[in-house]
């Protein structure tokens, strides 16, 4: 038998929904409302619905925790804050949360909310859970990806409750944070409207003959994940330190989260090998994609991805549907309470009910008469009393004391009950005792939260470069620049020199997904040359916390830190961070609203192959002649190869330090617009070298030369015109924006 603190937590898409996680065991539901939720095609809740959601499932001491998990711009701030400002109010136990501008704000509003780190934060190692803790943060939902001997290390360490999903859809892309919707069709994952290209097929392909690499592999679910399922692991899972048990699906049925939620229940209460085959046959028929234990449990490439199709191959029978059904529409769930009710001639009848800590006192608004006729018995009483089906209490004790020949009616002895149960109901439904939040307090402190000047500061019209290549830098003019982002390791000691040589800052790129042995080996990297660098660019929270602890230096946020807008600048700025990059999904006046908060220095990218996923999964493991290993580091078969979409657009994938990295197809491109990005008030465009072979100085030396005067708009426009003669390209959401 498990610990009985361990939290089942359940995927709530609707009520009905909600009626099947409760009635099947859940301890917690998580669910949204119609906005701000990453599942913005579920049914979701309405504002009268969550409050109706609260109240039915406190009343059977389950917790509920409300998505507010996507990227918020500043136009939509005030609207957020609103809405948590109501869920607060109506009880709501925590929120799950993605962006950290929001978390800064919250914090500051409703010190007291709960507050839980989405999986989409992308936390994985130690230093990341710990400064989620140091946040306020109760809870952190792990990436999907952490391997369970690096969350025993996250538990040991830290006092931040660790949560992590045991069933369900799975995203190939790391932690959800993929930019390929976005880029591909204008809908973003990380705003809740992911039009999941990972589910459709692709080719692998000699990336640079442009030959398709296998018939086998033509057009094929490559990038299609089956689905998790841990029913056979649970006692492993709870004994890595994860305290909360999360099943993926407010998409799903309600059906599907009774069958699920039961199963899981009965694996947590009699151990997983209580599960039997028919049990497993009703998880395996209800939904599945084929089924993995996942990257945490150790599978990998074909053990992990459903090449073959990409749809549900299960097919519930009536019988199965119909059972399901039953255990959420009979509803269950009572709980004992005594009565001890009193009923005096002249007086009022006073009803006392008792329910663990809480005692309740009910009585009747007129005394009780003498009867005329058929005085009250106690057989009467008690059977209006135990009137209680659309309640969740039966009776366990009842005292009644009764006057001979007092008289109440039925009407008024029932009144009574119902008047008791109600209080008893009032006190039960909110678990938290919150004062109410003063109005005009509120709107007060959001006139001082958005009140800022306005960006009187000339942009510095800088050019930073970064390359992942020694054979990038070389092609490089050192002179033609003002930052270097160095995302290669070898030959620094000769590299860095040469970049100071010429007075330029020189930083030290870092990948987003690192583990404890990778962050360590990182020190090793960093400690002899921390002195001739200028900083260190991190892009992700547990890095940042890393290189804080460790080194005095500058820290740039790049891409992966998501700033949406100014608050997340802000707390990072409070952080360390002397500059960071915006995300890549903003459009130009979501870029100005949040340089004019002047919160921090801004870089936008302005040119490169915009990474669209990063993946611990690795495309080419499907291939026969791949070990299938998770552990490679520097996979041979992924060098030169992508994927080719249904349109015929070739995706550049790269294996590097146990992540696989896919480009977009073509590069982003915004040459002739940077004088409009540089008057918004960003200080520094950035130029991408990923995988490109050649071309880096021809594009370095065209973005400079502009940026500083050097070259004409008509030169310009003559390379920008000859460069699209041979390449395509893309503006990226520079001017179209993400839904």
């Amino acid at each position: 038998m498990i610990d009985k603190n361990i939290e089942l937590l359940a995927p709530v898409g609707s009520m009905e929904s909600l009626y099947a996680a409760v009635e099947n065991g859940a301890d917690a539901v998580y669910l949204g409302g119609k906005l701000f939720s990453a599942r913005q095609y579920a049914n979701n809740f309405g504002l009268e619905e969550l409050k109706l959601a609260v109240e039915y499932a406190h009343l059977r001491n389950v917790k509920v925790y409300v998505t507010v998990n996507i990227l918020i711009d500043n136009e939509e701030m005030k609207d957020v804050l609103d809405f948590v400002k109501y869920l607060y109010d109506i009880d709501v136990d925590g929120l799950i949360l993605q962006d950290l501008g929001l978390i800064y704000l919250i914090n500051i509003l409703f010190p007291d909310f709960e507050l839980h780190g989405s999986t989409q934060m992308t936390i994985n190692n130690l230093p990341g859970a710990i400064f989620l803790e140091e946040l306020g943060l109760k809870r952190v939902v792990l990436s999907r990806e952490v391997p369970i001997n690096e969350i025993k290390k996250i538990h040991e360490k830290s006092n931040i409750e660790l949560e992590g999903f045991i069933h369900g859809a799975l995203c190939v892309s790391y932690s959800g944070q993929c930019l390929m919707s976005s880029i591909i069709g204008g809908r973003s994952g990380n705003r809740g409207a992911c039009a999941q290209p990972c589910r459709l097929t692709y080719s692998i392909i000699d990336y640079y003959n442009g030959n398709v690499l296998l018939d086998k592999w033509d057009k094929k679910y490559i990038l299609s994940p089956k689905d998790l399922n841990t029913i056979d692991y649970i006692e492993d899972i709870v004994n890595s330190g994860i305290v909360s048990l999360k099943i993926e699906g407010r998409m799903k049925n309600p059906e599907y989260v009774a069958t699920i939620v039961n199963n899981y229940r009965k694996a947590l209460d009699l151990g997983s090998d209580k599960i039997t085959s028919e049990d497993k046959e009703d998880i395996l028929q209800i939904f599945n994609r084929g089924f993995t234990k996942g990257i945490m449990l150790g599978d990998f490439g074909r053990n992990f991805i459903s090449y073959d199709r990409p749809d549900n191959r299960g097919v519930p029978s009536d019988k199965l549907l119909k059972k399901a059904r039953r255990s959420y529409e009979e509803k269950r769930i009572k709980y004992p309470i005594d009565m001890a009710i009193k009923i005096s001639i002249d007086k009022p009848a006073v009803l006392i009910i008792k329910y663990k800590q809480w005692e309740i006192k009910a009585e009747t608004k007129s005394p009780v008469e003498k009867a005329k006729n058929l005085p009250l018995s106690k057989e009467t009483i008690k059977e209006q009393l135990s009137k209680l089906n659309d309640t969740v209490y039966y009776i366990n004790n009842l005292d009644i004391d009764l006057e001979n020949g007092a008289f109440m009616s039925l009407s008024e002895l029932n009144g009574l009950r119902r008047n008791g149960v109600k209080k008893l109901d009032r006190c039960r439904k909110n678990f938290h005792n919150r004062d109410k939040i003063d109005e005009n307090q509120y709107r007060d402190s959001l006139i001082n939260i958005f009140k800022y000047e306005k960006n009187k500061l000339k942009s510095k019209r800088a050019i930073s470069i970064k390359v992942s290549k020694e054979e990038q830098f070389q092609q490089l003019d050192l002179e033609k620049l003002d930052r270097l982002y160095i995302g290669f390791y070898d030959n620094l000691d000769k590299v860095i020199p040469a970049v100071k040589a010429k007075n330029k800052e020189v930083f030290l790129w870092t990948d987003k997904i690192l583990y404890e042995e990778d962050l360590n080996n990182l020190t090793k990297l960093i400690n002899p040359i921390v002195h001739q660098l200028d900083g260190i660019s991190v892009s992700n929270i547990g890095t940042l916390k890393f290189v804080k602890a460790n080194w005095n230096t500058n820290i740039h946020g790049d891409m992966g830190l998501n700033v949406f807008n100014s608050f997340t600048a802000k707390l990072l700025k409070n952080h360390g961070l002397n500059s960071v990059t915006l995300s890549p999904e903003l459009n130009i006046g979501q870029m100005e609203n949040i340089c004019n908060s002047n919160y921090n220095s801004f870089e936008a990218v302005g040119y490169g192959y915009l990474p669209v996923m990063i993946t611990e999964y690795c495309p080419m493991s499907i291939v026969k002649d791949c070990k299938n290993d998770l552990n490679c580091k520097n996979c041979p078969l992924n060098e030169g190869y992508g994927l080719r979409d249904r349109m015929n657009m070739d995706f550049y994938m790269e294996r590097k330090n146990g992540t696989t990295t896919i480009y977009n197809s073509v590069p982003l491109m915004i040459l002739d617009s940077i004088d409009r990005v540089y008057n918004i008030g960003v200080d520094t465009i950035r130029l991408d070298f990923t995988f490109e072979k050649d071309g880096v100085r021809e594009i370095q030396e065209v973005y400079y030369n502009y940026a500083k005067g050097i070259l004409s708009i008509a030169e310009r426009d003559k390379f920008i015109q000859d460069y699209r003669s041979k390449n395509k390209i893309t503006k990226g959401h520079y001017f179209r924006g993400v839904i």
